[in-house]
């Protein structure tokens, strides 16, 4: 199973590096485009809604990698069940509330696709599709924390633990 998570969490995260290329390249073309006195359209919105996918595609991957802000204060002056509790508590509530964001993102963007919601710009682009994409990322991150919940219950080192180093994390 962790085979398949590596997989799907890999690919999530060269798409989530193809939506920061597109922002280079879009940044890039439009600052071309000034010197050659040509007008990108809406290159701006389109940067902003690669932004937000890139950031919230990388969340998951980003998790298991070890590099999310974990305070280890309490954490680290606990040892065997007590700090299984307490992991088994912290995450237990993320996935709670990765969970609850994942679902009101869904909602959204299932709403924003059945009413034609497109952005206010010159190309009129379609909102579901960014934020597809942030549902997507937000699924990763609940996924991602589900699998260290049932590591810490299991009394298993879940993986973000195993990467993540004291310098990172104090």
């Amino acid at each position: 199973m962790r085979k398949s998570l590596d997989i799907l969490f890999g690919i999530t995260s060269i798409l989530a590096a193809v939506f920061l290329v597109m922002i280079a390249l879009l940044i890039l073309s439009q600052s071309i485009g000034r010197l050659v006195g040509l007008v990108i359209p809406d290159a701006n919105d389109l940067a902003g809604f690669c932004l937000a996918a890139g950031t919230f595609l990388a969340l998951g991957p980003a998790l298991r990698h070890g590099a999310h802000i974990r305070v280890l204060l309490v954490i680290n002056q606990l040892h065997g069940t007590a700090r299984r509790i307490m992991e088994g508590g912290t995450l237990l509530l993320a996935v709670f509330f990765a969970g609850y964001f994942t679902w009101w993102m869904g909602i959204l963007s299932q709403e924003s696709f059945s009413y034609g919601d497109a952005s206010a710009g010159v190309l009129a682009f379609p909102l579901w599709i960014p934020q597809s994409a942030m549902t997507f990322g937000l699924a990763m991150l609940t996924l991602a924390l589900i699998e260290g919940l049932i590591d810490t219950l299991l009394g298993r080192p879940t993986v973000f633990a195993d990467r993540e180093t004291s310098d990172m994390t104090e």
